[in-house]
């Protein structure tokens, strides 16, 4: 089995350049967030080496992520301990209410690429602070249809009261499809947690694609997809919050989003890791164009299957005060409403994305 290291060595990285993990590890998996301190002159530069990596590379995600976390000290300044082999880290070593280092900043962006999705433990944080660490990475994605907070229109507050049947997000999604420039990541705040249950399940996109035969990636290379949120947020079904309700918890209206639709690559591939994932769901996704009725409801049902896998996914307990970061490039999320009897209160910062290719 080829290693990390043969790969890299493969490429003609210098020793010299293994040897310091924090300028390589940047190079391998980020290139927003590349050294500034340029590597020996002999090797390739950090931001070609990334690509070069990541897109010349068939070695499967899920060992690329169990070797950075295992095989190597990637990371200087911050721990990362895989959930499972196929995507998530649990992060540890950093307090997000606080002003962080430039260094801190990029090992988090780095774990961020890297696994997927990235879980810190017991952090307090107001919305202002929220905001304020989603603001090092990018600009708030306010969410055009449902409402922020009063005081913070860029959080959206998603409450589930107790007693209430259904939950928000209760399908397999990546945040805002529907829009033209989906969502690049979000980053969800636990403020009040039943004890037990409403859990949050992952899902990698990269090895949804990866677990298809040839043939099949081949033929749905090239398709284009429908997204609308004119089913998810229907006025006349919509669950989890209303549209003329002033006592709701949360409030939608109706904006131009609602109504109109999208066209995104089935595939997507990562702009800054350069691999493949699908990228369709069955909340935001529907049809694929080209294609008669019959066959895009197959199809589809087809893609939607590869999410929600064992071997492809993970599971988050929430406990009040955690925090989930997530790329919504890469992978999908469901929130499990198992628990009805006790309220949940959750606290969203989206980033926002560019436009899928």
């Amino acid at each position: 089995m080829i290693s990390l290291k043969q790969i890299i060595l493969s490429k003609k990285v210098p020793t010299s350049f293994l040897k310091k993990p924090d300028l390589w590890q940047r190079a391998l998996f980020s290139t927003q967030y590349a050294p500034k301190v340029p590597p020996p002159e002999e090797s390739q530069t950090p931001g070609s080496l990334a690509l070069a990596l990541a897109k010349e590379t068939s070695i499967p995600i899920s060992q690329i992520r169990v070797q950075c976390a295992t095989d190597f000290n990637v990371f200087r300044h911050i721990s990362a301990v895989p959930v499972t082999a196929s995507l998530g880290a649990e992060i540890s070593g950093v307090d997000l209410s606080q002003p962080l280092s430039d260094d801190v900043m990029e090992e988090i962006w780095s774990a961020f690429l890297l696994f997927g999705v990235i879980f810190f433990r017991e952090q307090k944080l107001t919305p202002d602070q929220q905001l304020a660490f989603a603001k090092r990475f990018g600009e708030p994605d306010r969410h055009p249809i449902v409402k922020g907070l009063e005081s913070h229109p860029d959080v959206l507050e998603i409450v589930r009261e107790a007693g209430a049947p259904t939950n928000f997000g209760e399908a397999w999604h990546s945040d805002n499809s529907y829009m033209a420039e989906p969502s690049l990541g979000s980053i969800l705040h636990a403020v009040e947690v039943p004890p037990v249950g409403n859990d949050t399940m992952f899902s990698c996109a990269y090895g949804a694609y990866d677990g298809l035969s040839p043939k099949m990636r081949n033929f749905i290379d090239d398709l284009r997809a429908v997204h609308t949120a004119g089913v998810a947020f229907n006025p006349s079904t919509v669950s989890g919050g209303s549209y003329d309700n002033p006592e709701s918890a949360m409030k939608y209206e109706r904006s131009q989003d609602l109504f109109s639709t999208n066209l995104h690559p089935v595939v997507r591939v990562h702009p800054e890791t350069g691999r493949r994932g699908i990228f369709v769901n069955e909340m935001f996704t529907t049809e694929i164009e080209g294609l008669v009725k019959s066959e895009s409801k197959q199809l589809l049902e087809l893609l939607f299957s590869q999410f929600g896998l064992p071997h492809t996914s993970c599971r988050f307990r929430w406990k009040a005060g955690d925090v989930a970061m997530w790329d919504n490039r890469c992978l999908q999320h469901v929130a499990i409403g198992d628990n009805s009897s006790h309220k949940r209160v959750m606290r969203r910062v989206t980033l926002k994305g560019d436009k899928p290719q």
